[in-house]
């Protein structure tokens, strides 16, 4: 008699590969069929780790993924004949399908909530930004909340109603077209989160994935009182949509926290109302509701707006219809929110929630990303394009670790004209004027503190103009100006003593200063 152990066989399941994903990131899930299309095994995929899958020695077996990230070819193959198997992205057809010609533009802006305020903030001094080298991958980081703090994307542009989301903080975050028009409707999206990818199953329906991914969730190790990540949220929701009042109490002890505030906070508070709900213990409701319309936040998953709006019919109902004035902010959030796993609904901004926003609404911040899709063979594809003031910022950082390239542009008629100044926001002004209004190019900053133009006589005035112009815009202060032979240390009226230097200057070197 053969023993179950000689009757089984291990093969191990490496996951597809996904830029941007973290090792121990869950990226999806994968099931196992057998030879009657019968589900015998649901394993989540995580990113980086091969999964360990036993089958019955030479009993055929059907390996299907799904991933809100990837699409992923299903498998066949036979216990003790395969001893790894991939689960790859389908091959791409040799004829493209029929493309969307033209492109469609677009931004997005950040906006902050702090002391019951929604502002917007800089992409380039309020997000920590890591910038890939593969553009179609780019997107904002969040910045690291503090606890009474929320953040929010808006996106807009072309003839596209401007959308606002809840983020979650110390994600890299990307926008996804959800459909083939290039000025259609767009998703803000994690690049690769566990739990986004458990809210996507909860969205779509897959609740047997979605106890999967939670297998993940449970192994991993919980600060005490720490700040819900996305993760720990996707994991709540799931068990109030099972039905699970014993799971959703663990929950809520495992995250225990006396804060009402901050990223997380308004997910922890809807989940209680939900629990409270279900065991028809004491707890006002009424009180929660009101508190998450009067500070204008809102969970960060689109699961808890069914929750909330669940509630505030049956407490409707119970008042007899009655609807206190400080939910209509949050019933126009509801009423306009989109199909998707964060929380997005329309908005002017993130305090203005309408179903029906003014199209071609213009950046919100002078700093906001602006970026261009573009028909591409596997769908829309998104282009990058940093405003100036984070071009300057990416040049300061670049430069210390690449070669200058102006030494690649010498000309005999041209002189390189280097500024230092104590006040690096005092550079970051001049720049953007710059680069705004004339042609001077380009700019760089060796480091915060050190611009370098690249001058020729037809500059001069451009250059003095331009200074006049910024004059009563920034303060004045220490500045060091070289040029070829010369240098000149400038302290007080730095704007009015340029312009006089700058008509006087030599004209016919190419040298560095």
């Amino acid at each position: 008699m053969t023993s179950p152990a000689a009757a089984a066989h291990t093969t191990h399941v490496h996951p597809p590969h996904l830029a941007g994903a973290a090792p121990g990131t869950v990226i999806g899930v994968v099931e196992r069929l057998n030879n009657s299309a019968e589900i015998q095994d649901v394993f989540p995929l995580i990113a980086g780790i091969p999964q360990a899958v036993s089958l019955p020695r030479g009993e055929r077996n059907l390996l299907r993924g799904w991933s809100p990230y990837v699409r992923m070819q299903p498998t066949v193959i036979t216990g003790g004949s395969t001893p790894a198997a991939s689960l790859a992205p389908p091959a791409r057809p040799s004829l493209p399908a029929t493309r969307t010609t033209g492109s469609s533009s677009g931004w997005i802006c950040l906006w902050q909530h702090a002391d019951g305020q929604w502002s917007p903030r800089s992409l380039a001094t309020d997000s920590p930004t890591p910038w890939d080298r593969d553009t179609r991958r780019r997107g904002p980081s969040t910045p690291y909340v503090t606890p009474d703090i929320v953040w929010a994307l808006q996106t807009g542009g072309a003839n596209r109603a401007p959308t606002c989301t809840i983020l979650p903080s110390r994600t890299e975050m990307t926008v996804k077209p959800l459909s083939a028009a290039l000025k259609g409707p767009l998703e803000v999206r994690p690049v690769a989160d566990s739990g986004y990818t458990l809210l996507e199953a909860l969205r779509t329906g897959r609740m047997h994935a979605a106890l999967a991914i939670e297998t993940a969730w449970q192994e991993a190790p919980q600060s005490p009182g720490a700040r819900p990540s996305l993760f720990d949220v996707a994991v709540g929701y799931a068990r109030c949509r099972r039905g699970e009042v014993e799971g959703a109490q663990q929950w809520l002890q495992r995250l225990a926290t006396d804060r009402t505030t901050g990223e997380g906070m308004s997910d922890v508070l809807t989940i209680g109302v939900w629990l409270a709900h279900r065991t028809q213990r004491h707890f006002d409701n009424r009180s929660v509701i009101e508190h998450l319309a009067e500070s204008r936040t809102l969970p960060m998953a689109a699961e808890g707006l069914r929750i909330l709006a669940d509630t505030m019919q049956l407490l409707a109902q119970n008042r007899r219809g009655e609807r206190p004035g400080s939910w209509r902010w949050l019933e126009h959030c509801l009423s306009s929110s989109a199909h998707t796993a964060l929380t997005t609904y329309t908005a002017q901004r993130p305090d203005q929630p309408t179903r029906a926003p003014a199209r071609r609404l213009p950046p919100p911040h002078e700093e906001s990303l602006h970026f261009k899709l573009a028909p591409a063979g596997d769908g829309p594809r998104i282009d990058w394009q940093p405003a100036h003031a984070l071009q300057q910022r990416m040049a300061a950082a670049q430069t210390w670790r690449e070669p200058d390239p102006l030494r690649t542009h010498r000309s005999p008629v041209a002189f390189t004209l280097i500024i230092r100044h104590r006040d690096s926001e005092w550079l970051w002004q001049f720049a953007r004027q710059l680069m705004s209004h004339t042609d001077i190019r380009p700019v760089l900053f060796r480091d915060t503190h050190t611009l370098e133009l690249r001058l020729t006589a037809r500059d001069v005035d451009d250059m003095g103009r331009e200074l006049n112009a910024i004059r009563d815009h920034v303060s004045d202060g220490r500045m060091t100006l070289s040029v070829p032979g010369a240098e000149y240390d400038i302290q007080g009226g730095l704007a009015g003593q340029l312009e006089d230097l700058l008509p006087g200057m030599r004209l016919g070197r190419g040298d560095d200063a």
